[in-house]
C-alpha cells in the first residue's frame, strides 16, 4: 500500500487525513489529535510526536517511514525549510520550498513581487522598519488605510481606518497610531510595519493547488476571521467558513473567479522567475471583490486556509488524496476534481472559553463529544486544537473543533448545525458564531454595488489607478 506521511495537527490537517483513506497514513503532530490517531491507526500507520517545524526530526522519520509522498499542512513547518527535506530526500511533497513560502510569511516581499510583475489586484503599501515614522506617517496621511504586521504571525495584527467621517479621523488616526508598537511587537523581521491603502468589499478564497506545471482551481470559500457573532472582535484564524454552491460562491460570479485564477497563476510564475524553483503545493489568494480592482489579493497562504479546508473538502466527490499524489509527483495534469455542485457547505469553529483573549484561561478544558449522534445528524466532525489525553479531549488554548453541515442551501445548513450543537459540550461555556452563512444577501448586494464600481474603471481604463499613491507602489 502506498504511504503517505501528513505533517501538522489541526482540523486542515484532520480534513486532509480523511482524504487519504486510500494509504497507509503515517502522521507528525506536536499532541495527540484524535481524529488523526484515529484515521492512522485504521491504516495500520504510525503516529509520530515530535516539533513539526524541525527539520532534523521530520528527517529522522522520513528515515523510518519511508514514505512514498507527503503533504504538509501548516505554515510553520513551510516557514522553517521542513518542505527541502522531502525535495533533497528526493520524495515527493506538497508544499513549496522556504523560499517560495515567502509569499505568505512576508506580506512585504508578496507586495513588492505584485508591483516587479504588474500583477493585477496589487494593492499600494509602504513598508517601515521604524514604528515612530509608521505612526507619524499615520497621522499625517488623509486617506484610509489598513496596517499590518509585515510577516505572518497567524491572523494577528491587522487595523484598519476608513475617512468615512472626517471629523472622527484624527481621533481614529491617534488610536490606530498607537497601535504600531502593539503590532511591531509581533515581528521579528527588520521590516515592521506594512501600511497599504484600504479597500472594501466582500471576501473570498481561492485555493489552486500546482505541480510547478499545471494548475488545478479549488471551489471558492469564504473564511469568517473575526471572534464574535455579526463580524465584531479582534481577528482570529477563522471562526467559520462556507462554500459553494458549484465553484462559485453567490456573490461570485465566473468572470471573477477566471480572473482571480488569473493572478494566482501569474504570480506562481513570478515566484518562480523571482526563486529559481517552480513554485509546489497550495498557493492560495485571499482575495476581495474591490472598486478598485474587482479581484484585489488582500494576502496569500502557501497552504490551504483554516477552516477553508474543512468547507471544501467534504465537498469533493472524487479521491482527494489521489489528486494530491499527482500533485507531488508532478503528474497534476492527470487530475479530475469533481465537486458536489448541488450542495453548499457551512463550517461553524468551536473554541473554548477565553478564546481569543486569553489562551491560558482557553488550555485545558475538556470537551464531551457524541460522535455518533453527530454523524447520524448529517454533521461532520474535524477535531483541531484539542488533545487526546487519557481517553479525554482536552482543549489546547485555541479553535477545538470544527463542525461542517452540508446542504441544498445555507440556511439548512445551518438549521442543521444548530441541531448537531445539541451533542457537544464542554466544562465551561464555548466560543463559537451562529451567524456563518446567514450574511449571504448582504454579500450580494456588496458585490453589485463594487461590480459595478469597477466595471465603470474597466471601461475607462482606470482599473488599479488611485489618486495619492503613485504608479511604483507608494505616495507620490
Amino acid at each position: 500500500m502506498t504511504k503517505v506521511l501528513l505533517i501538522g495537527e489541526g482540523a486542515r490537517e484532520h480534513a486532509l487525513a480523511s482524504t487519504l483513506i486510500n494509504y497507509q497514513v503515517y502522521a507528525i503532530s506536536s499532541f495527540i489529535n484524535p481524529g488523526i490517531k484515529d484515521i492512522v491507526e485504521k491504516s495500520k500507520g504510525k503516529y509520530f510526536i515530535g516539533d513539526i517545524n524541525s527539520p532534523d526530526f521530520v528527517k529522522k522519520v522520513i528515515s523510518e517511514v519511508n514514505p512514498d509522498f507527503s503533504v504538509i499542512g501548516p505554515e510553520d513547518p513551510l516557514f522553517n525549510g521542513v518542505s527541502d527535506v522531502f525535495y533533497n530526500e528526493g520524495i515527493p511533497v506538497v508544499g513549496p520550498s522556504k523560499n517560495d513560502a515567502q509569499i505568505e510569511k512576508s506580506k512585504a516581499w508578496m507586495r513588492e513581487l505584485m508591483w516587479k510583475y504588474n500583477i493585477p489586484g496589487r494593492l499600494r503599501f509602504k513598508t517601515f522598519s521604524n514604528l515612530e515614522d509608521a505612526a507619524k506617517f499615520i497621522l499625517d496621511y488623509g486617506g484610509s488605510v489598513a496596517i499590518k504586521p509585515s510577516e505572518q504571525v497567524g491572523g494577528k495584527g491587522v487595523k484598519v481606518v476608513a475617512d468615512l467621517q472626517a471629523y472622527l479621523s484624527q481621533d481614529k488616526r491617534k488610536a490606530l497610531s498607537k497601535s504600531v508598537d502593539e503590532i511591531g511587537s509581533l515581528v521579528s523581521d527588520e521590516v515592521k510595519i506594512i501600511i497599504e491603502e484600504r479597500v472594501d468589499g466582500p471576501e473570498y478564497t481561492l485555493h489552486v493547488l500546482t505541480d510547478g506545471y499545471s494548475y488545478l482551481p479549488l471551489p471558492l470559500a469564504q473564511d469568517y476571521k473575526h471572534a464574535y457573532q455579526d463580524g465584531i472582535g479582534p481577528e482570529t484564524g477563522g471562526m467559520g467558513s462556507i462554500s459553494g454552491p458549484g465553484k462559485l460562491l453567490p456573490f461570485i460570479n465566473e468572470e471573477e473567479y477566471e480572473r482571480s485564477l488569473d493572478i494566482v497563476k501569474l504570480t506562481s510564475k513570478a515566484i518562480e522567475d523571482e526563486t529559481r524553483v517552480s513554485y509546489k503545493g497550495f498557493i492560495s489568494g485571499q482575495m476581495m471583490l474591490t472598486e478598485l480592482w474587482g479581484p484585489t489579493i488582500i494576502e496569500y497562504y502557501s497552504r490551504m486556509g483554516d477552516p477553508e479546508t474543512a468547507s471544501i473538502v467534504p465537498r469533493i466527490n472524487n479521491d482527494f488524496g489521489e489528486i494530491l499524489q499527482f500533485a507531488a509527483e508532478g503528474k497534476l495534469s492527470k487530475a479530475k476534481l469533481e465537486v458536489k455542485d448541488n450542495l453548499v457547505s457551512v463550517v461553524r469553529a468551536i473554541a473554548p472559553y477565553g478564546y481569543p483573549l486569553d489562551k491560558s484561561i482557553a488550555k485545558g478544558q475538556r470537551f464531551y463529544i457524541d460522535l455518533e449522534k453527530i454523524r447520524e445528524k448529517g454533521c461532520i466532525l474535524y477535531f483541531g486544537s484539542v488533545e487526546l489525553n487519557e481517553g479525554q479531549i482536552i482543549s489546547k488554548g485555541s479553535r477545538a473543533l470544527e463542525l461542517v453541515a452540508l446542504a441544498s442551501s445555507f440556511n439548512e445548513a445551518t438549521k442543521r448545525l444548530d441541531q448537531c450543537m445539541g451533542f457537544i459540550s464542554s466544562d465551561r461555556k464555548m466560543v463559537y458564531r451562529t451567524d456563518i452563512g446567514n450574511t449571504i444577501d448582504e454579500m450580494k448586494e456588496k458585490a453589485e454595488i463594487v461590480r459595478y464600481s469597477y466595471k465603470n474603471r474597466e471601461k475607462k481604463d482606470l482599473l488599479g489607478v488611485s489618486a495619492d499613491w503613485s504608479p511604483n507602489g507608494g505616495l507620490w
